[in-house]
């Protein structure tokens, strides 16, 4: 646990309070009892006191994107859905800091995203922002596949929801930023390679099905079916017992598979073998602390009345239309 995860709780509340992002006191008591800030702490041990602060801001920010697209209006219909991820990511290509009100219009997740994307791109090398800003635009595009299949009553099959679970966990948005907090800069051979690669689908496969083991009951409750538990039970008609044991197995199967990744990218690269191993350390603390946060957090344990999440606002539409959820 980093040494600054009290001070990062009370950043990202003044955070969310500041960009509108969760406004209503109840929604910010609510949002601040799920933990994210102490989760980045956990999954970032290593990380100084500014660092910490925008991991922070970068994971409720990601949670309440994911949120407003499983639980919300704009989540219901597909092309509100797209035209906000589109409006999101118009924010990468423009330069400049979020400074002053919030542009008339600009929806207050846009308008956080400025913030945050001048905070991490002032730090970058152009190929880290190329590579985030993909992973970032493929997490969009993979929550408006969920929505789609979550609109038309479809359950995905089980290799199509794995390869898609990598994205809508944002789990290699929160990798790439491994880098901003160990100032690394690995060549883009060794990221592209087949074993960083492999090592990187590994822990994140870890860490996203763990997720999808503590979420279930919560996501049960809110009829969604876009779990991994919930998936292998459909596709290989196995009771909820047998799939729970079985997405438990695959998670230990899959974490030993990552030891084996681990030590072959090592020897493949073993002129960066410094930088690899501080990178390998965040994927570790990444696989463990996901586990301990997810063991501890009151985000899948409180039910809803109504079901949906008491901090959910409207804040991915535009301004002026903002009515309920």
């Amino acid at each position: 646990m980093s040494p600054h995860a009290e001070h990062a709780e009370a950043h990202l509340d003044a955070w969310v309070a500041r960009f509108e992002v969760v406004r209503g006191t109840v929604a910010r008591e609510r949002f601040g009892r799920a933990g994210f800030a102490r989760f980045a702490a956990r999954t970032y041990p290593t990380a100084d006191r500014a660092r910490l602060d925008l991991v922070a801001d970068w994971f409720g920010w990601l949670f309440l994107v994911d949120d407003q697209l499983d639980d919300g209006r704009v989540g219901r219909d597909i092309d509100s859905a797209r035209r906000a991820m589109d409006g999101l990511l118009r924010v990468l290509d423009r330069e400049g800091p979020a400074e002053g009100e919030r542009p008339p219009g600009e929806p207050p997740l846009a308008w956080a995203l400025r913030d945050l994307w001048h905070r991490t791109a002032s730090r970058a090398t152009p190929a880290w922002r190329r590579r985030f800003t993909g992973h970032l635009a493929a997490c969009l595009e993979a929550a408006c596949w969920e929505a789609e299949n979550r609109i038309a009553g479809v359950v995905p099959g089980e290799a199509e929801y794995i390869e898609q679970r990598r994205h809508t966990g944002a789990i290699y948005v929160c990798m790439d930023l491994i880098d901003i907090v160990g100032d690394l800069d690995l060549p883009e051979t060794v990221h592209a390679g087949e074993p960083f690669q492999a090592a990187l689908r590994a822990s994140s496969d870890v860490v996203v099905w763990t997720n999808d083991w503590y979420s279930l009951g919560k996501e049960m409750a809110l009829g969604e079916y876009h779990n991994l538990v919930r998936v292998v039970a459909h596709a290989r008609r196995l009771t909820l017992r047998e799939a729970l044991e079985h997405t438990a197995a695959a998670i230990s199967a899959e974490t030993r598979r990552y030891l084996g990744h681990r030590e072959r990218l090592l020897a493949a690269h073993p002129e960066h073998r410094a930088a690899l191993t501080t990178y390998l350390a965040g994927m570790e603390s990444w696989m463990r602390g996901n586990l301990d946060w997810s063991r501890a957090t009151l985000r899948y344990r409180e039910r809803e009345r109504g079901g949906l999440p008491a901090y959910l606002e409207a804040t991915l539409a535009p301004a002026g239309t903002e009515g309920g959820t």
